[in-house]
């Protein structure tokens, strides 16, 4: 949490995601509503393996014992007090999540050690850290899992919610969906309001407003996806028309066309490029 002489960490980063094990010794400090010192803005989510972890914030004081856990917001100063314990955070960069704004309104969020989620969320990432002689292993799939993990705990916030913030959650649950199947060539809103179970009326509404449509968010994931893989060595032999496939274009001229609008470059100069 801090620079302390008795802190010890193991961290790795997960595209957005921060994930440390931290041991914390005897411990109080003040955190500045610096984004805990990160250049981004962030959030942090910590989850008590073992021992207990005072925090306050905006006049609240919150005790953490085993299985408890917090989120707090990196723009607000807080407090931080421990006799000693045993810590799974994530550090989110919130600006490169479908999370952004969420958090506004909710400087601290506190889940009791009743709750299965957080502390199911935090032995999946302790395994993942510290398997033994086995270095962390940052791939798509893995930043993915984490992503899913850490925004499954999100949107289950236990504090009663205001209507902004609850289609916030929901966004943010479509976006992760989107990301995950957009090499599916039929997804559409119309199949993504039905597996959420809306009208695609309701779908559309839900995005009003924001920077991108639903229609928006496939084609920046597609792109995202298709712009990665040019980038990639290990694809330079990979045909355009399985890049489209993999995804989700229709064709290699479709993919074409998006790529270039997108950068200027043909799909063929960006590999050109990376092999020069």
């Amino acid at each position: 949490m801090a620079s302390v002489q008795s802190e010890r960490r193991r961290s790795a980063r997960f595209g957005a995601y921060l994930v440390s094990l931290v041991q914390l010794g005897p411990i109080t400090t003040r955190i500045a509503g610096d984004n805990f010192g990160h250049p981004w803005r962030a959030v942090r989510l910590v989850v008590v393996l073992d021992g207990e972890v005072s925090l306050k914030t905006a006049g609240t004081i919150e005790v953490l014992g085993p299985r408890s856990a917090a989120l707090a917001v990196g723009w607000r100063p807080l407090e931080v007090s421990s006799p000693g314990a045993l810590l799974i955070e994530v550090d989110v960069a919130v600006e490169r999540t479908a999370m952004r704004g969420t958090f506004d309104d909710a400087p601290l969020t506190v889940w009791g050690p009743e709750t299965v989620l957080p502390s199911a969320t935090a032995s999946a990432l302790r395994e993942l850290l510290c398997r033994p002689g086995v270095v962390p292993e940052v791939r798509a799939e893995t930043v993915r899992v984490v992503e899913q993990l850490v925004g499954a705990v999100a949107t289950c916030r236990p504090e009663t919610r205001s209507t902004a913030l609850l289609e916030q959650v929901e966004r943010s649950r479509v976006v992760q969906y989107i990301a995950a199947h957009h090499s599916e060539r039929d997804l559409t809103p119309a199949a993504i309001a039905e597996h959420f179970g809306v009208s695609t009326r309701t779908l559309h509404r839900l995005f009003e407003g924001e920077e991108r449509t639903v229609c928006g968010w496939i084609a920046h994931e597609r792109l995202r996806s298709a712009l990665s893989r040019l980038h990639d060595p290990r694809y330079a032999a990979v045909t355009l028309e399985d890049v489209a496939e993999l995804c989700g274009y229709g064709s290699a001229l479709a993919l074409r066309r998006a790529v270039q609008a997108a950068t200027g470059s043909t799909p063929s100069e960006l590999r050109s490029r990376l092999a020069s």
